[in-house]
């Protein structure tokens, strides 16, 4: 799996894959400056005017859910309308989902109605679009991504997706294909926008690797070593940061992360 992570990431890096945002105002700044970290090419867009020519250009397409108004699920209906004619992989960040009604039926409408190749969201959320019980503060999770198999595989075969669980254990599954990773820095929960970021790379895997199911499995591997090597050489959540960019940027050659 590492090998194919590395190779992966040196095509992305190669190729420059465009992923269009349709994203949230609070994270905008890190998730593209994350894509650039990688080698992908991030375009952010707020216009209805513009998507179908954008979706023409874009490789993957990112919808996360942060900032929800009337205006922004419309830009969203319509970018996954546009990105499933033009045959353009969707990945989904249901941020929020079980913490409001709104922000659930938003999510649940958007997955029943359009094709949607990739779900990546907390436990709490995912627990809320399979319509089991949870635990959920805002965007936080307060349930263990473990709590939530059986969801992610109920909602994976409910809506043909494949789903990554992210928490302590990352989860990724598709349909019967499950992968557990323990991966990553308890840093990364204490930066605003990791969830988001981990979703567009997912996204730019996406866009060189076709396998859904693999390329939110190496993306995920990917972005975990990377929050590891940060967290060796950071002093507190503002060098984390940093630090945090800087390993995206510079995967590393196989070595002691690279354990399991």
């Amino acid at each position: 799996m590492f090998k194919k992570t590395k190779e992966t990431i040196s095509k992305i890096k190669l190729e420059a894959p465009l992923v269009l945002n349709i994203t949230n105002d609070v994270t905008m700044d890190f998730v593209a400056n994350g894509l650039l970290s990688i080698g992908a090419s991030p375009i952010m867009s707020k216009a209805e005017q513009e998507i179908e020519d954008l979706l023409k250009l874009a490789n993957s397409v990112v919808i996360n859910l942060g900032t929800l108004n009337k205006e922004f699920i419309t830009l969203c209906r319509h970018t996954c309308q546009i990105a499933n004619q033009l045959n353009k992989p969707i990945v989904l960040d249901p941020v929020g989902a079980g913490a409001s009604q709104y922000r659930t039926d938003t999510c649940m409408s958007l997955i029943r109605e359009y094709n949607i190749a990739i779900i990546c969201g907390n436990a709490g959320e995912v627990m809320a679009l399979s319509g089991s019980s949870h635990t959920t503060k805002g965007v936080d999770s307060i349930t263990e991504s473990d709590h939530a198999i059986e969801s992610a595989k109920l909602v994976s075969s409910r809506h043909n997706a494949a789903v990554v669980v992210s928490g302590k254990t990352d989860i990724i599954v598709d349909k019967e294909s499950i992968d557990q990773l323990k991966r990553g820095s308890p840093f990364m929960p204490t930066i605003t926008g990791t969830g988001c970021l981990l979703t567009a790379v997912i996204a730019a895997f996406h866009a060189i690797e076709k396998n859904r199911f693999e390329a939110a499995k190496i993306a995920t591997l990917f972005y975990g070593i990377c929050g590891e090597i940060a967290e060796n050489k950071a002093i507190g959540p503002g060098s984390f940061r940093t630090q945090f960019l800087d390993a995206l940027h510079a995967y590393p050659e196989r070595g002691q992360y690279e354990t399991n």
